[in-house]
């Protein structure tokens, strides 16, 4: 355990949790599970209350905050506390944490991310400055070291004993006790959750595939699970698509945790890629898993046997530059159907509709996987900048192209239409690059994208464009969004990537006098947020931003 993770992570905990109650009682949890983030999210997601209390009303206004500030940040507590369990928790990795779409899905599958603003009331442009506002509220005046040491011991001997207390288990769960309360000492007394726990088995019948009777596969299975998932349902286990797979599932208190491991086919239990546990408060139409090992891409998809599915694996760009999908029937052998891909693919990017006894049962993604890294293609020279292309930031840039839409990059026409730096939070550099491709079907996407001096990259907005647009002459203005290095400062900057002598301006969408960027050979910057429009020689466009792209 890093005790020193504690202050970093305890705002995030907050956010989850809805309370500084819930949230010190997750922090533990998080860092007896090993640590980091991913320990605090899966934590989170398993723990067997379905909702904390609110963050409204636990304790006083904090003297640290303006009036203004505790009232925004209720109103963002308020909107957060109508979300489910899983969609709360995917809001504040991706709005909070700033992490990428794909690593969201994989943390928490089968949350539709694009329609969270909407569903929050809060534009996805505001969330970050929200939500770190909500943070600020968390309370770390009385807690020390010495409390999170000792209440990650506690819990750590507490998850020791549960063998011991197995028996009684049932009747502390149905009373709505958590397993391990009090682990750090509580602000503010939290008020109880009294809903019971689903007592059936969210799925039903043997499992299948051709190791799904190999007990030295089973047995090597299960070797590799958390003690505490030793009693994990096997639902599938075997070759399907040039991959190996296995799926296994276990009741947890209101909802279901899913482990899934993968790998070249043939291979030992030993040597698979597993997927990080995954909480579902309701199990999903069908399981599902996306994965690319080794430059093999393949989806897996198990549902009960008779049900019918079709499945689109990725966008399809039409010629007037619109975006949509193509579904085709999957054939199904016992409920269980495996589909090799041409290219990397992201999770949301292949989609599937179920039925069932004759009416749709569910429409979702799989779960994503990969141990290959982006194709390492050398950049060509950019159109507009001064700065060299740096070749992770364009790598990203044309990921967000070649993902959603399985477009592999050799049928691609590349042109590089910006290249710059600007300052980011914390006293860092921000590698920007915006990318054109040419569609086979002629169309035309734009991708604009950022890289770190530690590696790190994320994307900033896609376009698609009309089939005949001449990249040479495009102007796209991308809206990137970063943090500092600790998540304690959030920074937006507008960048503007225009051929040679196009006059720019800025603005938002309340109108307003125009800011007019600094070009160098036709790139350039302006740091803030609100710019939500801008004119190239008089013809306007929208700024184009993560999360509202053709392909999100």
């Amino acid at each position: 355990m890093r005790v020193d993770d504690w202050r970093e992570l305890l705002p995030t905990a907050y956010l989850l949790a809805g309370s500084d109650t819930g949230a010190r009682d997750l922090l533990a949890r998080g860092l007896a599970r090993g640590g980091g983030l991913e320990g605090l999210v899966r934590a989170h997601l398993r723990r067997r209350l379905a909702r904390d209390t609110s963050i409204a009303g636990t304790s006083g206004d904090p003297w640290w905050l303006s009036t203004d500030d505790v009232a925004t940040a209720g109103r963002t507590a308020a909107a957060l506390d109508g979300l489910p369990r899983a969609d709360r928790t995917a809001a504040v990795l991706r709005w909070h944490e700033g992490l990428h779409a794909d690593r969201v899905a994989a943390l928490v599958p089968g949350v539709d991310l694009a329609a969270l603003p909407d569903r929050l009331g809060i534009p996805a442009a505001e969330l970050p400055r929200r939500l770190e506002g909500l943070a600020a509220l968390a309370d770390l005046r009385d807690l020390t070291d010495d409390d999170v040491a000792a209440g990650v011991r506690a819990v750590r001997t507490r998850r020791r004993s549960r063998v011991l207390l197995a028996v009684g288990a049932v009747a502390v769960l149905g009373a709505g006790a958590v397993w391990l309360p009090d682990a750090l000492p509580a602000p503010a007394p939290a008020a109880a959750d009294n809903r019971s726990v689903a007592p059936d088995a969210p799925v039903s019948g043997p499992a299948r595939g051709s190791l799904a009777d190999d007990p030295e596969f089973v047995a090597g299975l299960r070797d590799a699970l958390d003690p505490g998932l030793d009693d994990a349902r096997l639902l599938y286990a075997g070759d399907a698509a040039g991959l190996r797979w296995a799926l296994l599932v276990l009741p947890d208190g209101d909802g279901v945790t899913t482990s899934w491991f993968v790998g070249p086919e043939g291979a030992d239990p030993a040597d698979l890629l597993r997927t990080g546990d995954a909480f579902a408060a309701d199990p999903p139409a069908a399981w599902s898993l996306l994965a690319t090992i080794d430059g093999r891409t393949a989806v897996l998809l198990v549902a009960e046997p008779g049900d019918q599915v079709e499945l689109s694996d990725g966008f399809v760009v039409a010629a007037d530059g619109t975006a949509g999908r193509d579904f085709a029937p999957l054939d199904l052998d016992d409920g269980v159907a495996a589909l090799p891909l041409a290219g990397a693919r992201t999770g949301s990017a292949v989609v599937f509709r179920l039925s069932r006894d004759g009416g749709p049962a569910g429409t979702g993604s799989p779960s994503s996987i990969s141990n290959s890294d982006l194709t390492v293609v050398d950049p060509p020279p950019a159109r507009s900048g001064s700065a060299p292309v740096d070749a992770t930031a364009f790598e990203f840039a044309l990921a967000e192209i070649t993902r959603p839409t399985g477009v592999d990059l050799a049928d691609l026409d590349v042109t590089v239409l910006g290249s710059g730096t600007f300052p980011a939070p914390g006293g860092t550099t921000a590698h920007a690059v915006t990318v054109a491709a040419v569609l086979p079907g002629g169309a035309v996407a734009t991708s604009t994208a950022t890289s770190y001096d530690d590696g790190s990259g994320a994307p900033c907005g896609t376009q698609t464009l009309p089939a005949g647009t001449d990249p040479a002459t495009a102007t796209v203005v991308t809206r990137c969004a970063s943090y500092a290095g600790d998540s304690s400062t959030f920074g937006a900057t507008v960048v503007v990537a225009a051929p040679l002598g196009v006059a720019v301006t800025l603005n938002s969408a309340a109108g307003g006098d125009p800011v007019v960027p600094d070009l160098v050979d036709g790139w350039g910057y302006v740091l803030g947020d609100g710019l939500t429009q801008y004119a190239a020689d008089g013809v306007p466009g929208e700024v184009s931003r993560a999360g509202t792209g053709p392909f999100d």
